[in-house]
């Protein structure tokens, strides 16, 4: 087997019915046999392949496959003579690996005939990226290795897959890690208005959800992606406000859930820096979900150290008040 079928076979594996094992033969069978000679845009390719085997937010991503896929990609770097990626090998890699499967609508409308074996009614068909979860490995490995200064090249393949993993409660975590990597550069995402298309879309995900994956690291990640973007397009004091509105919705769902409790309260100290005196429009409520922490006898010391916190940061920025 030549080198770019096995990267075929590996790119078409699985990877959610295949063990460790396998996946880890067919990524030494693809380090060993790198071949030098093959066009320049085929190992880009295949470069985005090793890629979406080595980053490890994705959930079929272990250790050991991780170290064997950072080889490989070791190997492919130095032949190419790559550090980080240039918009004309990120846009390839879209080309080849990211967006024909996000070119399908999310949502596909099917209907049956009323007289068919089958109940008549509306299909919901599953995005044909979910079905191929290497699309977005690759995607996120090759975001977080995208030269900042060259985003603009690139925005036509970042945004649309950035806000469709945003969408998706299952890949959230990834569209709102991908929305914090599109914001380094700060001066095109404040004057393209990308950024503000991003926080829209982001503002969505500022709700506690209990079925969501892990609901207390989505929320948290929700509400980081937020002060990311938020920060590098600078937005005036009624985004702020937003954020302050969603912590005391936010209280209502989690005052009872020790890990999401603290993730709203970390929050506080956040829009203090940002807000300053502007805060005590919100010092009745931040002092509610504080004092309730400090008296309602949870005893977690750390979660008890991070309410102290807040009244510190509280009392700095409305020192008249508090």
């Amino acid at each position: 087997m030549g080198y770019l079928a096995c990267v075929e076979k590996l790119w078409d594996v699985d990877v959610q019915a295949a063990s460790e094992r396998d996946v880890c033969e067919l990524v030494e069978q693809c380090t060993a046999q790198v071949d030098a000679t093959v066009d320049r845009s085929q190992l880009v390719s295949s470069l985005a392949v090793a890629g979406a085997f080595s980053d490890v937010s994705m959930d079929y991503v272990t250790p050991r496959i991780q170290e064997l896929a950072d080889k490989w990609i070791m190997d492919l770097s130095s032949i190419l003579s790559l550090n980080n990626l240039g918009s004309c090998e990120f846009n390839l890699i879209c080309t080849d690996r990211v967006h024909p499967y996000f070119s399908e609508p999310s949502t596909k409308h099917q209907y049956k005939l009323m007289h068919s074996e089958s109940q008549p009614g509306l299909l919901m068909g599953e995005p044909k990226w979910k079905k191929q979860s290497q699309c977005v490995g690759a995607f996120m490995w090759a975001l977080s290795r995208l030269d900042a200064s060259v985003m603009s090249e690139s925005v036509a393949f970042v945004l649309p897959v950035t806000l469709a993993l945003v969408d998706d409660y299952e890949y959230r975590m990834h569209g709102l890690r991908a929305s914090c990597l599109f914001v380094r550069n700060t001066e095109f995402a404040r004057r393209s208005g990308t950024g503000s298309v991003l926080l829209s879309s982001i503002r969505t995900c500022l709700v506690y959800r209990s079925d969501a994956p892990q609901p207390h690291k989505q929320l948290h990640a929700a509400f980081t992606a937020f002060v990311v973007v938020a920060d590098a397009i600078q937005v005036d004091v009624q985004e702020w406000w937003a954020l302050c509105d969603a912590l005391v919705v936010n209280y209502g769902y989690v005052s009872d859930k020790i890990k999401e409790l603290r993730v709203v309260c970390e929050q506080i100290s956040i829009v203090c820096e940002r807000l300053g005196v502007c805060v005590a429009r919100y010092l009745r409520a931040f002092i509610g979900i504080v004092t309730h922490v400090l008296e309602s006898g949870i005893c977690v010391a750390e979660l008890q150290q991070v309410a102290a916190e807040q009244v510190t940061a509280l009392a700095k920025a409305c020192p008249q008040r508090v």
